[in-house]
């Protein structure tokens, strides 16, 4: 089952490893992000990266879309990270059963606006955003489960 999704441009680090991972209880983190499924020094990075015990998969978004089938009818509780806006556009348009999705880290980049301490969007990345919200799926930013959660709305 499918517990969360995030938008997290560090991907698997400390707050989605230890802390995110925990609070959902996810025995499989599942990264989609095409930059990282196609780079094999980066897939061993995340694969140091992920809790103990915790599997873990990297996929293109396509791949994904592919498996989503099978993730379905997994016992797993499953944690989805999304690397860039796009990628989480892209899958959730393909996969329209995501009803929410949280932005964790989206970093400053030039001409980024900022929409909360650590998300900052570019136009292309508030027309990503746009498209998420038209499929029916909402956001909201949250660094951690302890902190609290801001419906971003543009």
């Amino acid at each position: 089952m499918i517990k969360g999704l995030r938008v997290d441009h560090r991907l698997v680090h400390g707050q989605v490893a230890f802390t995110w991972t925990h609070f959902y209880a996810a025995t499989r983190i599942i990264v989609i992000d095409d930059k990282s499924a196609t780079d094999e020094f980066q897939k061993i990075a995340l694969n140091m990266a992920k809790p103990a015990g915790c599997k873990l998969n990297i996929f293109t978004v396509e791949k994904a879309l592919s498996k989503m089938p099978k993730v379905e009818t997994l016992n797993d509780s499953v944690f989805i990270i999304f690397g860039c806006t796009h990628d989480a556009a892209r899958f959730i348009e393909g996969y329209p059963k995501i009803k929410e999705l949280n932005y964790g880290g989206i970093s400053k980049k030039e001409g980024s606006k900022q929409f909360s301490e650590v998300v900052y969007l570019t136009d292309e990345e508030i027309e990503d955003t746009r498209k998420i919200l038209n499929a029916g799926t909402s956001i909201y930013m949250q660094q951690l489960p302890t902190t609290k959660k801001e419906r971003l709305s543009l």
